[in-house]
């Protein structure tokens, strides 16, 4: 049996490296990696806690991805918060108009589903019952 120790890194193909990069920089508040070499105009690494996000330029004119609801293969990247922060974090992504699909609140885990500047479908999830 293999022993997965958790999520190394999740790989994204975009379709314009600088923008996607400004996203999850600027929105996202992920930082470039120090751990792993990036390589500008090709691919960069951002820290996400113990993990990594990397972001591959894809084809710019490409139209096709799978991080969406339909289709086989990836369906979305999901980031951990802090239940406190989950509605400030909610206002903010509605006030920078960035594309909600879904929004809940339940017992257990409150998820917001949103998309980035290439349609893949996001979420941020916080868990209430396991941050009191």
């Amino acid at each position: 049996m293999i022993r997965i120790n958790g999520i190394d890194h999740v790989a994204l193909s975009v379709r314009n490296l600088e923008k996607s990069l400004e996203f999850y920089t600027k929105v996202l508040g992920l930082k470039i990696t120090e751990r792993e070499y990036s390589k500008p105009g090709i691919e960069y690494f951002l820290d996400c806690g113990t993990s990594l996000i990397g972001l591959i330029q894809g084809d710019p004119s490409g139209e096709k991805h799978l991080l969406q609801d339909s289709g086989l293969g990836g369906n979305h990247v999901s980031f951990r918060v802090d239940t406190k922060d989950f509605d400030r974090i909610v206002e903010e992504i509605k006030r920078l108009e960035i594309t909600i699909t879904f929004h809940k609140k339940r017992e257990k885990s409150w998820s917001l589903y949103f998309l980035d500047p290439d349609g893949n479908k996001l979420e941020i999830t916080a868990w209430p019952l396991e941050d009191n």
